[in-house]
């Protein structure tokens, strides 16, 4: 764990004197210093709490150090460590297919031509029975 007890009996003093100012002026004094009281029991075990997990995340991870003993030892120790992956060559493929593009006299890209589509609507001069069709799909008649 960080720090010692005298965090926690800090940390709960602070809590305590806290609760000592915002509760006395609209409550009587026993009130005042059992809710204190509390207020201390609280932040200490508040404090206790976050000193423990910051002690556990902070401390380092213990391996125990043992002697390799034999050539099996020293691959199974380092197996899973490294990651080796190669991406296979595809330059060769990729030359042959541009070569047989170029032969068969595809070499060079299509004009650019924009799409057509089949059905433009245009809602400048609605045709009716258009419309009325597209109402009867939409209502499902």
């Amino acid at each position: 764990m960080i720090g010692s007890w005298r965090l926690n009996v800090g940390f709960g003093a602070f809590g305590a004197l806290l609760t000592l100012m915002f509760s006395f002026s609209s409550n009587p004094l026993g009130t005042t210093l059992v809710r204190g009281f509390y207020a201390f029991i609280t932040f200490a075990i508040i404090a206790f709490v976050i000193r423990l997990v910051l002690g556990q995340l902070l401390q380092p991870a213990h391996k125990p150090e043992e002697p390799i003993s034999s050539l099996q030892d020293v691959v199974d120790a380092d197996r899973g460590v490294n990651l080796d992956m190669v991406t296979p060559n595809e330059e060769d493929q990729l030359t042959e297919m541009m070569k047989e593009r170029w032969a068969d006299g595809k070499g060079e890209e299509p004009a650019f031509q924009p799409l057509v589509p089949k059905r433009l609507v245009s809602l400048d001069n609605p045709n009716p029975e258009e419309v009325v069709q597209a109402i009867r799909r939409l209502t499902d008649e």
